[in-house]
């Protein structure tokens, strides 16, 4: 049987499901492309490939575990800002051209970045907090719109890390705050220190960092202010240039508060907060979801299942510090 313009009818309908088909994934609906079997996601990430690099691969643990093979059964495109935010919207709009049907963006600048340049696109964010409320996400129970993720700023984490240079560092009266001024959390981060600081009648010294370039001279101030320990706070500027923090913080003799690990190992004195490479692989979880057709506004956010207390006695002994022994029958971890 042939249509109109002589075409076999069979090679019209197959035309027509091609195009309908192309269609729906410029759209990002789920449906038509889940039959055919070859999903995109796009990653955005405010840091960098290096930095970011355990957690992607515990992202691509957490989606082979549930049958999704980078290269093999799932296609990855990458996008990495190292620390400058104002290159996120150009990289969100790179990553669109590939027709991601969804994106792991890894901090709420690239999250809000992508929902910018495609307000309907589902994106799981690691890192989920506070400042999505209720621009982005109605609740943490309900978010019904095109974003969801792993909680991040648990129990008021920021605000705790002051208690932990109190607990480390007896005597504290003075302590620094380094602020990337761009960050998308970083107000609601110097009030939770703030406020925290308050009741212990501790006063609290900001820096701002907006570029790399600004961090000698901002750690110089604090430590001509003699803040007694620096609370540097999750921020992709911040993240990125971890190693170059520690680097000249060592040198000023200042200790490093930070809310991950990472920060710990780098060199840093001590850390409090969640393991970002588990919430990653958590973040694989709802990017299956979501490729098996759930909505992202149905997905409540989750919360991390462990928060970690991590001390480097190696750099507490360069300091000349002795970690109270109250603080280190609590941790989790010590680096010797």
């Amino acid at each position: 049987m042939a249509g109109s313009g002589g075409e076999p009818l069979l090679d019209l309908r197959r035309r027509d499901f091609i195009v309908l088909l192309g269609g729906a994934a410029a759209g990002w609906p789920l449906g038509a492309w889940a039959a055919a079997g070859h999903p995109r996601i796009g990653v955005l990430s405010i840091s960098s490939a290096e930095r970011d690099a355990g957690n992607l691969a515990a992202f691509r643990d957490g989606l082979q575990r549930l049958g999704y093979v980078e290269g093999q059964s799932v296609d990855i495109d990458y996008r990495f800002s190292n620390g400058n935010a104002d290159a996120l919207n150009g990289l969100a709009r790179e990553l669109l051209e590939g027709k991601p049907h969804v994106v792991l963006a890894s901090a709420v600048s690239p999250t809000r970045a992508m929902n910018r340049v495609a307000p309907t696109l589902p994106i799981v964010c690691p890192a989920f907090s506070d400042s999505f409320v209720p621009s982005l996400a109605a609740s943490f129970a309900h978010p019904g719109g095109s974003v969801t993720g792993i909680a991040s700023d648990v129990e008021q984490l920021i605000g705790k890390l002051v208690e932990l240079a109190l607990d480390a560092i007896p005597g504290t009266s003075r302590i620094g705050f380094l602020s990337n001024p761009a960050g998308g959390s970083m107000a609601r981060f110097e009030q939770q220190v703030r406020s925290t600081a308050k009741s212990h009648s501790v006063e609290v010294h900001t820096a701002q960092v907006a570029k790399a370039d600004d961090l000698g001279g901002a750690l110089q101030r604090l430590a001509a202010e003699k803040v007694q320990a620096v609370i540097v706070p999750a921020n992709g500027l911040l993240i990125s240039a971890q190693a170059r923090i520690v680097e000249l913080a060592t040198a000023l003799r200042l200790p490093l508060v930070f809310p991950t690990r990472q920060g710990v190992v780098a060199g840093g004195l001590a850390s409090y907060g969640i393991n970002p490479v588990e919430s990653y692989r958590q973040a694989a979880t709802y990017v299956v979801k979501i490729l098996k057709g759930a909505t992202p506004g149905e997905l409540p956010i989750e919360f991390p299942t462990k928060i970690e207390l991590v001390l480097n006695l190696k750099t507490a002994k360069a300091l000349g510090l002795t970690i109270p022994s109250p603080l280190l029958d609590r941790a989790d971890e010590m680096i010797e």
